[in-house]
C-alpha cells in the first residue's frame, strides 16, 4: 500500500477488501473502518438493522459507541482503541448494540487489522458481526427469569408507579464449590437454591436469578415485615442443609431488601442499592437482613434519586464531580511528602456529597469502572502540577476490589500515565479494604505486576477487617495505613498498644507506617515516639483543592 495514497485509491481499497470479508463472512454483517481515510464502510442488511444514514459513513458519524449497551461500552471502546493503536492485532468479543426498534441485540465481533507496510500503523480495521438475538430474559441453569428480565419487569413495574418490595439472596462460597466439586456440582447447587425459593416464594411474587449465585424476589404482595420473616426462614433452611446429589450441601446466605413506590429512577440505580445491602449483610450483619429503607439516614427514595443522579453524570459526561486532596507529612519534620485523593458530587438538588456516601453503593456498579479510570486521569492531571514544585511528591489513588479484577487496569494505568505525562513513580496506589476479600494469590500477582511499574501500594485501614497481617506478609506493601479509629481512640492503652506492636511488626517486613486522623494537638503529641513515618489528618491540613494546596503550602 502507498503511504499517502489519495481519496480514489483509499476508497478502492476499502471496497475491494469489504468485498473479501463479504465474501468470507458468508452472509454475516460486515464493517469495514478505513483509519487513514476515517471511513466507515457497512453492509447495506447491518446497514438496516442499526438504522445507520448509509453505507459510507465518516468516522464518528454512525455514533456506534453510544450504540452499544453501556454495560459494555468501555470494554468495546478499550478493545477498539488499541485496535487503533496497533497495540492489538485481531479482536474477538461479544457486546450488546441498540438497533433500529430500540430494543438490544448481542452481536460477536471477529476481526483484524491491517497495517502500512512503511509505517507499520494499522490502515483498516474490519471484520464480521453475528447476530446473535434479542436478549434472552432465562437463566438455563434454574430456568428462573434472568438479570434482564429482572430490568424489564422492573422498569414496567415503576412506569406504572407500583410499589415493590425486592429481596436480594446471595449465596456465598459457590466459586469454591465450583472449584473443589466442579462446575456441574455447583449448577447442581443453584437448581436446588432455585427449586427451594420457587416453592417458598413463588407464590409471592417473581423469582430471578441474578449475576453469580445471587437470587432476587420482585413482589407486590407482601410488605417489608413478611418478606423479613420468609428471608430467615430461608436463611435457616440453607443453613439446616439442601439435599444435592447423596449429600447434604449447607449454605451460608446474605440478604438485602429495598421498597420502591413509583418511578423516577433507572432500574440499575436500584439493583445497585440492593447489591450494596446484601454486601452489608454478608460482610458485616452475618447474613442477617439488610434493609436499604431503614438502615441509612436519608429517605431512601431521595437517596435513590441521587444514586441515579450520580450514575447519569458517570455514563454522561462526569459533571459535578470534583477532586481534593489531603497531605501527608514526614513524621520527623513534618514536612509535606504527598497527597491522598478523595473525590466529591456537587448536586443542585443535594448539595455536597462525600465519596463514603455513593462509592459503597456504586462499587459494584459497571459505572465505577468508568469512574475510577476518570479519578486516576484527573489525580494524575492534577498531580502533574504538584511534581513541576517538588518532583519526588508522591500521589496516592485509592483502589477498589473491582478495579483489580479489571483484566485491563494495568494496561490502563500505563495508558493514563503517558497521556498526563505523569511518572508511575510518584504514584501510590492504596488498596481499600474490600480488595481483601479478592483470592490471596490473585491479588499477589497483581501487586508484583504493579509494583513492578515503580507504582507504591498502600493498604488502607489496616488494622481491621479481614486478613490484614496476611496482606502485609505476602504482598510486602510500601506502607501501611492505620484505621483512622486507632487515633480517635489514641487515649485507649489498647489502642496504643495496636498500632506499637503492628508499626514494629511493619517495620520488620520493611513496610512504612502511615497514620491516619491525627486532627488535635493531644494526637501530634502522643504519637510521637512511636515507629511511624508519614501522618495525616487535619491538624497538618484539611481536604482542599490542589490549586488551595499550592498557595498555602507552596506558593513561594
Amino acid at each position: 500500500m502507498a503511504e499517502n495514497p489519495k481519496p480514489p485509491y483509499r476508497r478502492q481499497i476499502l471496497d475491494d477488501i469489504f468485498d473479501a470479508y463479504v465474501i468470507l463472512g458468508k452472509g454475516t454483517y460486515v464493517s469495514l473502518y478505513d483509519v487513514v481515510g476515517q471511513m466507515t464502510r457497512y453492509s447495506p442488511a447491518a446497514v438496516d438493522l442499526f438504522d445507520l444514514p448509509g453505507e459510507y459513513i465518516p468516522a464518528g458519524a454512525d455514533k456506534w459507541s453510544a450504540r452499544v449497551h453501556p454495560e459494555d461500552r468501555l470494554r468495546y471502546e478499550t478493545i477498539m482503541g488499541k485496535l487503533i493503536e496497533g497495540t492489538a492485532k485481531h479482536y474477538d468479543l461479544h457486546y450488546r448494540v441498540r438497533i433500529k426498534d430500540g430494543s438490544y441485540s448481542m452481536l460477536h465481533l471477529v476481526g483484524s487489522i491491517l497495517r502500512n507496510e512503511a509505517s507499520g500503523l494499522p490502515e483498516l480495521i474490519g471484520g464480521i458481526m453475528i447476530n446473535e438475538g434479542l436478549m434472552e430474559y432465562t437463566d438455563p441453569i434454574t430456568v428462573l427469569r434472568n438479570q434482564y428480565g429482572f430490568y424489564q419487569d422492573l422498569s414496567a413495574a415503576m412506569e406504572l408507579e407500583k410499589k415493590c418490595t425486592m429481596l436480594m439472596i446471595g449465596i456465598t462460597k459457590i466459586g469454591e464449590l465450583n472449584e473443589v466439586q466442579g462446575y456441574s456440582y455447583g449448577n447442581k447447587v443453584l437448581q436446588q437454591i432455585g427449586w427451594l425459593l420457587q416453592e417458598r416464594l413463588g407464590m409471592e411474587g417473581t423469582l430471578y436469578r441474578m449475576d453469580g449465585a445471587k437470587f432476587l424476589l420482585l413482589t407486590e404482595q407482601l410488605n417489608e415485615e413478611q418478606v423479613a420473616n420468609k428471608y430467615d426462614e430461608i436463611r435457616k433452611e440453607l443453613l439446616n442443609g439442601i439435599q444435592v446429589d447423596q449429600t447434604k450441601q449447607v449454605l451460608i446466605s446474605s440478604g438485602g431488601m429495598i421498597t420502591i413506590n413509583g418511578k423516577g429512577v433507572d432500574e440499575r440505580a436500584v439493583f445497585s442499592a440492593l447489591s450494596y445491602t446484601c454486601r452489608e449483610s454478608r460482610l458485616h450483619k452475618n447474613g442477617r437482613l439488610v434493609n436499604f429503607n431503614g438502615n441509612l439516614n436519608q429517605n431512601a427514595q431521595s437517596r435513590l434519586e441521587l444514586i441515579d443522579e450520580i450514575r447519569n453524570s458517570i455514563l454522561i459526561d462526569r459533571k459535578g464531580f470534583k477532586l481534593e486532596y489531603q497531605l501527608t507529612v514526614d513524621a520527623n519534620t513534618e514536612e509535606p511528602t504527598g497527597l491522598e485523593t478523595f473525590v466529591k458530587y456537587e448536586s443542585e438538588r443535594f448539595g455536597e456529597i462525600t465519596e463514603d456516601e455513593f462509592i459503597p453503593i456504586l462499587e459494584r456498579d459497571f459505572v465505577f469502572e468508568e469512574l475510577g479510570y476518570w479519578i486516576l486521569r484527573q489525580a494524575m492531571r492534577d498531580g502533574r502540577k504538584l511534581l513541576e514544585l517538588v518532583p519526588e511528591f508522591i500521589l496516592g489513588v485509592s483502589i477498589t476490589q473491582v478495579q483489580l479484577e479489571d483484566e485491563y487496569f494495568i494496561e490502563e494505568i500505563q495508558k493514563i500515565s503517558r497521556q498526563e505525562e505523569f511518572p508511575l513513580e510518584n504514584l501510590c496506589l492504596e488498596l481499600t479494604r474490600t480488595c481483601r476479600l479478592l483470592n490471596m494469590e490473585f491479588v499477589k500477582i497483581i501487586v508484583e505486576k504493579i509494583k513492578k511499574l515503580g507504582i507504591k501500594i498502600i493498604i488502607n485501614d489496616f488494622g481491621t477487617g479481614l486478613a490484614s497481617i496476611d496482606f502485609l506478609r505476602e504482598l510486602e506493601p510500601d506502607y501501611i495505613k492505620f484505621d483512622k479509629k486507632y487515633s480517635i481512640h489514641f487515649d485507649d492503652e489498647s489502642c496504643r498498644q495496636i498500632i506499637r506492636c503492628l508499626s514494629e511488626l511493619a517495620g520488620a517486613f520493611g513496610t512504612k507506617v502511615c497514620i491516619n486522623g491525627i486532627d488535635n494537638e493531644y494526637m501530634h503529641q502522643a504519637i510521637k515516639g512511636y515507629k511511624v513515618h508519614r501522618l495525616q489528618g487535619s491538624f497538618y491540613a484539611p481536604l482542599m483543592p490542589l490549586p488551595q494546596i499550592i498557595e498555602q503550602f507552596f506558593k513561594t
